[in-house]
C-alpha cells in the first residue's frame, strides 16, 4: 500500500511527499519527518498515521488550520483524491489502497456519546428514540451523490452531543464514517428528488438526523447583547488580527488600473467577504472571539456572492440612475431617493442570508422579504446602526481626501508621515467598524434563528 501527498498539483512548483508506514508529522520545523517551508503553515502543523487501514489525519493544533476539501478538520480519515490544505500550502493525498480498507475504518455502530467538554448546564436530551428497521430507499431518478455515501440509520437520540468544530452550539447531524457531530454550518446540503439531503463535508457521506433539545436558560437577547459588539472586535487576538487585515486591505489603495488591477480589486473585495462571512459564522456558533484570517482560496467566489446581495439589493436604484444619467429618462428625484432607501433597508438581510446559506441565490426576495417581516423590530435597529457605521465611514474617507489630497505631492517628509498614520489608523478603524457590523448581524441571527427558520432541524 502506497501512500502520498502530491503538494501544489498542477504547476511547476509541484512536488511530491511520500508517507511511510507509520506517524508522518508535517510542519515547517526542520525537526518534521516531512518539510514544508512556507509561512503559513505552523512548525509542526499536522501528523498523518499511515496503517494497514489507511491514513489517518490529526491536526497538532496549528495556527492557520488544517482543511479537507476547504471544510476544517481536527481529525479525519483520508480517502484518495482527497484535497488536503495546510494553511495555505494545497495538496491532494493519493492512495493505492483498495477503497474497502478505508471503508473499514468507520464504526459499525454508531456511538450515541460525545466529549461533555464545554456542555452547557441547561441542555436536555431527548431520550432514545428506537432505531427504524431501514433507512428510507432512494429513488433512482435522484442525482447521484458524491462517494461515498452512507444511509442514515434513521433519527438518533444522542446524550452530551455537541458540534465538532463549534463546541458550545449542539449536534443536528451525525456522520457515521467520520464518528463525529456536527451542527447545521458544517453539514453540505444537496437536493434530491426526496428533499434535501445532509453531507459530511469531510467524507461526502451522509449525515444522520439526531435529537437534540437544547435549551439556555437565562439566554441574552438581541439588545442585551448590543452593547458587546463593541468590544468583541479586541477579545483574544482580535487587535492583532484588525492590525494584519488593515494591512492586507490597504493594497486596496496601491492598485494599478486597467485589466489587472480589476482582477486585483475583485480579489481584494471577495477575501473582504470571506473575512466578513466568518465572522458572522463564529457569531452565529456563539463564539466569542474574533475568527483568524482565511485562506485565500475562493476568492472571486466571494466576491460574485458579495456582488450578488449588492446587485439584488440596489439593482432597482441603479437602473433608475443609468436610465436617468445615460439615456435622459425622465426619472423623479422621489423616485430614485425611494429605491436607494429600499435597497439600504434590503441589503443587510440579504447580505446575512448569502453569508449564512452561503450562497448568492439567498439573496432572492423569497428569502429576504420573509425573514425582515418576522423579526421587523431587531432588523430595524440592525438597519439604523448599520446605516450609520456606513455613513461614518463614507464621512471618513471624504474627510481623508479632503485634508490629505495635497500631502500626496509634498516634499516635506514630516507632513508625508502625518498623512500615512492618519490614513492608516482611519483604515483600521474602518475594519473596526465593519468587522463590530458583522457582529451586529451574526447577534441578530443569533437572537432570531428559530423564527428566521433557515435551516432545518
Amino acid at each position: 500500500m502506497t501512500h502520498r501527498l502530491l503538494v501544489n498539483a498542477g504547476t511547476p512548483q509541484a512536488w511530491e511527499i511520500q508517507l511511510r508506514p507509520g506517524p508522518n508529522r508535517l510542519g515547517r520545523g526542520e525537526d518534521n519527518d516531512h518539510q514544508v517551508n512556507h509561512p503559513s503553515v505552523s512548525t509542526h502543523h499536522c501528523e498523518i498515521v499511515v496503517s494497514a487501514a489507511g491514513a489517518l489525519l490529526k491536526d497538532l493544533g496549528s495556527t492557520n488550520g488544517t482543511f479537507l476539501n476547504r471544510a476544517p478538520v481536527r481529525e479525519a480519515l483520508l480517502q484518495s483524491g482527497q484535497h488536503l490544505q495546510l494553511g495555505s500550502v494545497d495538496m491532494v493525498f493519493e492512495s493505492a489502497a483498495p477503497a474497502n480498507v478505508a471503508a473499514s475504518m468507520a464504526s459499525p455502530a454508531v456511538r450515541v456519546s460525545a466529549s461533555a467538554t464545554m456542555r452547557p448546564a441547561s441542555l436536555r436530551i431527548s431520550a432514545p428514540a428506537p432505531r427504524e428497521p431501514e433507512a428510507p430507499a432512494i429513488s433512482e431518478s435522484e442525482p447521484p451523490l458524491p462517494p461515498p455515501l452512507m444511509q442514515p440509520a434513521g433519527s438518533l437520540a444522542v446524550t452530551d452531543a455537541f458540534c465538532k468544530f463549534h463546541q458550545r452550539t449542539p449536534a443536528r447531524f451525525f456522520c457515521q464514517k467520520c464518528d463525529k457531530y456536527f451542527c447545521d454550518l458544517c453539514v453540505t446540503t444537496l437536493a434530491s428528488a426526496g428533499g434535501p439531503i445532509k453531507t459530511c463535508r469531510a467524507c461526502g457521506a451522509r449525515c444522520t438526523p439526531v435529537q437534540v433539545h437544547a435549551q439556555r436558560a437565562g439566554g441574552k437577547g438581541f439588545f442585551a447583547r448590543l452593547p458587546g459588539a463593541f468590544i468583541y472586535p479586541f477579545k483574544g487576538g482580535g487587535a492583532l488580527i484588525l492590525i494584519v487585515a488593515t494591512i492586507v486591505f490597504t493594497a486596496l489603495n496601491f492598485v494599478s488600473g486597467g485589466i489587472f488591477g480589476i482582477i486585483m480589486q475583485m480579489a481584494v473585495l471577495g477575501y473582504l467577504f470571506c473575512f466578513l462571512q466568518s465572522i458572522v459564522h463564529a457569531t452565529a456558533s456563539e463564539e466569542e472571539e474574533l475568527p483568524g484570517l482565511p485562506g485565500g482560496d475562493g476568492v472571486f467566489g466571494a466576491f460574485f456572492e458579495l456582488a450578488g446581495a449588492v446587485t439584488m439589493s440596489f439593482g432597482l436604484a441603479i437602473g433608475l440612475a443609468v436610465a436617468k444619467v445615460f439615456f435622459e429618462v425622465d426619472v423623479p428625484m422621489l423616485a430614485l431617493v425611494g429605491a436607494v432607501l429600499f435597497g439600504c433597508l434590503y441589503f443587510p438581510m440579504a447580505f446575512l442570508a448569502v453569508a449564512m446559506k452561503d450562497s448568492v441565490m439567498a439573496a432572492n426576495p423569497m428569502v429576504v422579504l420573509p425573514a425582515i417581516l418576522k423579526v421587523p423590530l431587531e432588523y430595524i435597529v440592525t438597519v439604523i446602526f448599520l446605516v450609520f457605521v456606513f455613513g461614518l465611514r463614507a464621512l471618513g474617507d471624504f474627510t481623508m481626501d479632503l485634508m490629505f489630497s495635497a500631502s500626496l505631492t509634498t516634499k516635506s517628509m514630516s507632513v508625508f508621515l502625518g498623512m500615512a498614520a492618519a490614513r492608516a489608523f482611519w483604515a483600521f478603524l474602518s475594519l473596526y467598524l465593519l468587522t463590530v457590523m458583522m457582529r451586529v448581524l451574526g447577534l441578530l441571527y443569533v437572537a432570531r434563528k428559530h423564527k428566521l427558520g433557515w435551516f432545518s432541524r
